[in-house]
């Protein structure tokens, strides 16, 4: 166990500044999101509050589709972690990945702060265990994935324009090793997601909005 904490302290300090530069545009992100809601329109919010009110009764009195359920949650994950990945393998994807980081932050500021603000604090607890259980394992891998990413774009980078630096990067030896964890880690959150989250949601929409 101190072993590992020391490797990820050490990884860290290594990366810090990437670490740093992911954290401050996914935290802009929720920021974002967290002010379209304050300031979205009265019509909008309307139409919002009209699909979520239908989405907890549907869920709140129907059997959940397990099946179908972990087929959107893949796809979902999908779409955010090969982009990621692919983008790390080209010389220009430093800046794609840090927008891609932003739109995160913005999708869980935006969700979190419409659930908690519009059913005037009836919608905390919907909010927490809709989006909490699942986040706490994606949020560290999405971040994790994203500072890989980075630091194989800037080395992409640096082979295509500095060509006389050869020296390779300590921290990309083992990377497939790091991905594998990362792609366990978010495994586990699918799991979550699909099979913890939703009876949760079940459990507090039949408690408070049925």
């Amino acid at each position: 166990m101190n072993f590992l904490l020391s490797k990820l302290n050490a990884t860290f300090r290594d990366k810090k500044a990437y670490f740093f530069i992911v954290l401050i545009m996914f935290c802009l992100g929720i920021s974002f999101g967290l002010y379209t809601v304050k300031y979205m329109g009265a019509s909008d919010r309307k139409d919002l509050i009209s699909y979520f009110s239908s989405f907890t009764n549907s869920i709140g009195s129907q059997p959940i589709n397990y099946g179908t359920l972990l087929f959107e949650v893949i796809k979902k994950n999908i779409l955010i972690i090969i982009p990621i990945f692919v983008l790390g393998l080209t010389f220009f994807g430093a800046p794609v990945i840090l927008i891609l980081d932003l739109l995160k932050g913005f999708t869980l500021g935006y969700t979190f702060s419409f659930m908690v603000t519009t059913f005037e604090g009836k919608g905390v607890g919907l909010a927490l265990v809709s989006i909490i259980p699942q986040n706490l394992i994606y949020i560290p891998c999405f971040i994790a994935l994203s500072v890989i990413s980075l630091s194989m774009s800037t080395e992409k980078l640096k082979g295509k324009f500095f060509k006389q630096i050869k020296s390779k990067d300590p921290f990309l030896d083992g990377v497939l090793n790091k991905l594998i964890g990362i792609l366990v880690l978010f495994a586990i959150g699918i799991v979550i997601e699909t099979y913890v989250s939703p009876s949760l949601i079940k459990f507090v929409a039949q408690k408070f909005y049925l």
